[in-house]
Order: C-alpha cells, then sequence, then structure tokens
C-alpha cells in the first residue's frame, strides 16, 4: 500500500516547527483564562454610540492650571461613569453562578484597563462616585506607574465592579470590550476624531451580561454616560 499523504496543506501550524514559543506570564495566563470563561459562559450584548467628547476635553486641558496638573481622560471618564451607576445599578452588580443571582454592589469600584511592558491589567479606583475627579486623577497615575514598574498593591487591583477600557490613544476607531467576570459591563472608549473645536467625537461602546440586565437597561445607562459626558461639569 502506497504511503498516505498527509492531508495538513504546507504551512500548517500543526506542521511546522516553530520559530519561538512564547510562554504566557501568570497575569497573561489570567487574563486568558478570564477572557475564555466570558467568551463561553456569558450572554454578553454590545451596544454602540457616537458621544462628543468637547467638555471633557476641555475640562482636562482646563485642569492643567490647577494644583496636581492635568488630570487623565479616564480619570474624568472613572469620575462620570461611577456617577451615572449610582442611578443605574443593575450596571454595578456581579453575577452569582451557584446562585444564579445578581449582588447589586453598594460600593463603585471602577477599574481601569492598563497596557504595561509585562501585559494587561487593570487598576481600581475605590468609591468613585465620592470622589472627586483630581483625586482621582492623582491616585490614578499612582497606581499606574506603579503597575508598570511591577509594584502594584494588593488594593490596586482588587474588587472592582464595573471596568473602563480605552484604547482610543492607540488609535482604534471601535471595538468590541469583553467582560470581566463576575462584572455586569464594561465601557469602551475609541478614538476622539475631529479637527475643530466642536466636532470632537468618539465612539463608545458598552457590553453587558444579559442575564444581569436587559438591553433597555444598558441603553439607558449609556444615554446618562453620554450626556454626562457631552455636558461634563464639576459640580
Amino acid at each position: 500500500m502506497p504511503d498516505q499523504e498527509s492531508s495538513a496543506p504546507d504551512g500548517d501550524p500543526a506542521t511546522t516547527t516553530p520559530d519561538e514559543i512564547h510562554r504566557l506570564s501568570g497575569v497573561r495566563r489570567v487574563v486568558a483564562r478570564r477572557m475564555t470563561e466570558t467568551w463561553q459562559t456569558v450572554p454578553a450584548v454590545t451596544l454602540h454610540r457616537t458621544v462628543r467628547f468637547e467638555a471633557l476635553l476641555a475640562l482636562r486641558a482646563a485642569s492643567q492650571a490647577q494644583e496636581g496638573g492635568r488630570i487623565p481622560v479616564d480619570a474624568l471618564l472613572a469620575w462620570v461613569v461611577a456617577r451615572s451607576l449610582r442611578e443605574h445599578r443593575i450596571l454595578n452588580s456581579s453575577w452569582l453562578e451557584d446562585q444564579q443571582a445578581v449582588a447589586i454592589h453598594r460600593a463603585v469600584n471602577i477599574a481601569i484597563a492598563v497596557d504595561t511592558p509585562h501585559g494587561l491589567t487593570a487598576v481600581v479606583l475605590r468609591e468613585a462616585d465620592t470622589r472627586t475627579p483630581a483625586d482621582l486623577g492623582r491616585t490614578l497615575t499612582e497606581m499606574v506607574a506603579r503597575a508598570r514598574d511591577r509594584r502594584s498593591l494588593r488594593a490596586d487591583v482588587a474588587g472592582a465592579t464595573f471596568t473602563i477600557t480605552n484604547l482610543g490613544a492607540l488609535g482604534v476607531d471601535q471595538f468590541t470590550p469583553i467582560i470581566t467576570p463576575p462584572q455586569a459591563a464594561v465601557l469602551g472608549i475609541g478614538r476622539i476624531a475631529g479637527s475643530g473645536a466642536d466636532e470632537r467625537v468618539a465612539p463608545v461602546s458598552l457590553t453587558f451580561d444579559h442575564r444581569i440586565a436587559d438591553g433597555a437597561d444598558a441603553a439607558r445607562f449609556l444615554i446618562t454616560v453620554a450626556d454626562r459626558i457631552v455636558d461634563l461639569r464639576l459640580d
């Protein structure tokens, strides 16, 4: 009997020798496991809309003259989202698999996704709805520096009830973020575009767990977030 030929096409990864094996770090393994868990088990839905960012950018620029310096965009977003979650508490919750129930949290702890040399991590702004944007900005700057130097404290990365991930600074126009289980939702921010002072807009995407919230619940929350960004004031 003639030898059987392999049915694998030339260049199939299963039949070629890799040039390099890249073993995942502990952080990356955790991210991979949790993202796989979400993809396989969470009935996630994503809502998209475009939001005007002129007021937020103007406020950020004005903060440059204040004590402590310019407030990071992500700190302003965390403040907006945290206050919005006060009005839409169902999105500030977690799924309890063993009880098939929803745990609604009193504290609003906003995780901010951070790109570091050793992988993606998230630092947590605790009780963000009770703090000022300037305070959140100082805390975020300190925690990001520790994360990039691998000096994060346990309190820096634990206890998140909602996540914000911003890829706009990397030129990403729009994307679909993935929930960090067991959180109810994640907000993704794309690139702020437009050349004129009155034309600065960005795509905003909200991915939510449909076991926890309905589409109308999520849409109303997204409206509140968008309205606060458009008319952002520190009062």
